[in-house]
């Protein structure tokens, strides 16, 4: 009887473990996805904020800019009748890179080129 006990709390110690190790890696998984949108979206405010920048002075040509608990690098590379920009945020563990070109048409940005840039070369 102690030896169908014994076996009885292994099997169902060998089963609460995995699942705690299954909800763990799920939970890493959904915080890496949520990281990952968070750098989207803040490497989009970065191209929103070079456009007010582009604004003020059309020698803007980028920097640094914290949202929220992410970082954003934002390079701006004069072109032919508009800009490029290169915004790369990193959130946690993620970076994303998004590349996007600009021109200005009767006080109105327009945005002809947008590229999420998963790896660079």
């Amino acid at each position: 009887m102690t030896l169908v006990i014994m076996i009885l709390v292994a099997v169902l110690s060998a089963y609460g473990l995995e699942m705690y190790v299954k909800a763990h890696s799920e939970n890493k998984m959904a915080r890496r996805e949520a990281n990952s949108l968070q750098a989207v979206y803040a490497a989009e405010g970065g191209v929103a904020w070079s456009q007010v920048m582009l604004d003020e002075k059309d020698e803007f040509t980028g920097g640094t800019l914290t949202i929220g608990d992410g970082t954003v690098e934002v390079e701006v590379t004069p072109l032919e009748g508009g800009f490029q920009i290169i915004s790369t945020a990193t959130y946690g563990k993620a970076q994303r890179k998004i590349r996007a070109e600009l021109v200005k048409e009767k006080d109105h940005w327009i945005m002809n080129k947008y590229q999420e840039i998963y790896r660079d070369g």
